[in-house]
């Protein structure tokens, strides 16, 4: 008989009901599966896409900003629902990618919420004219006007960067920075659903809000910029029209006239060729808007963690953001695909350190999923929760410090004094801090936040409550450094000595925490 990895496979006897039919005894799992979700929305897609995905033209007429009369028909809105479901789908495709990269639970509720407002956001300004005085600011007066596709590639880079970049990016970021604002008001718990509390935070809600932006500028600019091009060029090339003279003819015409002259296009043709740009457009999303908005929100989730040097961060957030979306822009006009490939590995690539780093300095990166890159599963052990065990016999191995140099957060600060309790044992550094039933892997630079150690509050809103840092005359010895408002007590062969807010307790083995209303312990 040979051993499977399930256990011994015992020959000669008859499958039983459960192994014949599996969804017996596992129906009950099911729903505590991660991969349900996808898989329930990829089938209720389906199902909608062929019941009411019609491609028969959807127009929807923009009124110009004085209220009296229409624009140009060729700026109206032109969609179907098959478009609108389609680019749904596409969207919600990106975002799981990105969300499985990511590796941290996030209520969904938030990101459809993000992406929602800054889809809602672009609407109100395109359709509505809400919210000119924003675009034109950045446009006009900040960039020194619109971009002009004949300008030197300098001009124009720097057109796109001040203009296209910091509007956009700022409008992605509004709901990132709405919810750091609403962070001070909610419970640790409320905070830790939907808050920002470090940068993970902020490139998840930053790419959902990108999505958001992205399906509304495709659905109300591009395609039907796209759709009213084909159908026009179309019926004009049957009344004998060459191409090259189609935009001169159309500029003859009134608004009758083009009105007319697109309704037969969308009556020969749908929305069929929309198709075909909508899912170009909606591919590059996690290299596109996706990916400049969550690199935004990774220096928002910073600034967080980090408030002593917010503006700086914020602002050099914003350039980085700006400068891969302005260099696509740019490239974008030259028509090179070589170039306009490189700038899309670039972008995607920013993301991605984005991602590594912000799960690298994570104050909750014990609590990682693995993060899917490339299409492979990448784990980060240093950073995995241990499972509970038995207590050695034997005096747990000394734990080195990571090879890098500045793992954590801890680097860039400078630790407070150590107050030293009983040492354990050779003076051993301990390898995990238990906080309550939770046990964390200690390593320099984590930190513990308000819904972690319940009962501590931060000294700043959306702060942490404690951070494990170095010694600085002995980086090999490490502390665990009250950030909270009030003071707790090392309990050490039975007496007790107060950590004030800013000292350092020494982590060895052994060593008690008493928090207030939870306690701890260096295992």
């Amino acid at each position: 008989m040979a051993k499977r990895p399930g256990g011994v496979m015992v020959q000669g006897t008859e499958a039983t009901r459960s192994q014949l039919i599996p969804v017996i005894t596992k129906w009950s799992e099911l729903g505590k599966t991660a991969q349900l979700g996808p898989v329930l929305f990829c089938i209720v897609a389906f199902f909608g896409m062929t019941t009411f995905g019609y491609t028969t033209t959807i127009v929807y007429p923009i009124v110009a900003a004085d209220g009296k009369h229409y624009i140009d028909p060729r700026h109206w809105i032109y969609t179907s629902s098959f478009l609108i479901m389609l680019a749904v789908f596409l969207t919600m495709v990106s975002m799981w990618f990105i969300y499985r990269m990511i590796g941290k639970a996030k209520s969904w509720y938030v990101l459809l919420g993000a992406a929602g407002f800054s889809a809602y956001y672009l609407w109100l300004m395109q359709v509505d004219h809400d919210f000119l005085w924003m675009y034109e600011f950045f446009h006009l007066h900040l960039a020194g006007g619109e971009p002009d596709a004949s300008a030197p590639f300098i001009q124009l880079f720097i057109q796109h960067f001040l203009g296209t970049g910091f509007f956009e990016e700022i409008v992605k970021a509004l709901p990132i920075l709405g919810l750091v604002v609403a962070a001070r008001y909610m419970t640790p718990e409320v905070r830790a659903k939907i808050g920002v509390e470090e940068p993970l935070d902020g490139i998840l809600i930053g790419a959902a809000s990108g999505g958001g932006f992205a399906i509304m500028e495709t659905l109300i600019q591009y395609t039907p910029r796209d759709l009213v091009n084909t159908w026009t060029t179309t019926v004009l090339a049957f009344r004998g029209v060459p191409f090259q003279n189609a935009d001169a003819v159309m500029n003859a015409m009134n608004g009758e006239q083009l009105r007319s002259l697109i309704n037969q296009g969308s009556n020969l043709l749908n929305t069929a060729p929309g198709i075909k740009w909508l899912i170009i457009r909606s591919i590059d999303l996690s290299f596109g808007h996706m990916a400049y908005a969550g690199y935004f929100g990774y220096f928002i989730g910073l600034s967080v963690i980090k408030p002593e040097q917010r503006w700086k961060i914020l602002l050099i957030g914003l350039a980085s953001a700006s400068l891969p979306h302005a260099l696509w822009d740019t490239v974008a006009s030259m028509d090179t695909v070589p170039l306009q490939a490189a700038i899309a590995l670039l972008s995607y690539a920013v993301l991605a350190a984005a991602v590594l780093k912000a799960r690298e300095i994570s104050p909750n990166r014990s609590l990682l999923q693995p993060s899917v890159i490339f299409g492979a599963s990448r784990t980060v052990p240093a950073y995995a929760a241990p499972m509970p065990s038995p207590v050695p016999s034997a005096p747990p191995p000394v734990v080195s410090a990571p090879p890098v140099i500045r793992p954590g957060l801890a680097a860039d600060a400078t630790p407070a004094p150590l107050i030293s309790p009983s040492v354990g044992p050779a003076g051993r550094i301990a390898n995990r801090l238990r906080v309550g039933t939770k046990f964390l892997i200690i390593v320099p630079g984590l930190r513990l936040l308000e819904h972690q150690v319940p009962g501590l509050l931060a000294q700043s809103p959306g702060g942490p409550v404690a951070e494990v840092t170095r010694n600085p005359n002995d980086p090999s010895i490490l502390g665990l450094t009250n950030l909270s408002s009030s003071a707790w007590e090392a309990v050490s062969n039975g007496s007790r000595r107060q950590i004030a807010p800013g000292q350092t307790i020494k982590l060895a083995p052994g060593a008690k925490i008493d928090f207030g209303s939870t306690d701890g312990e260096v295992g």
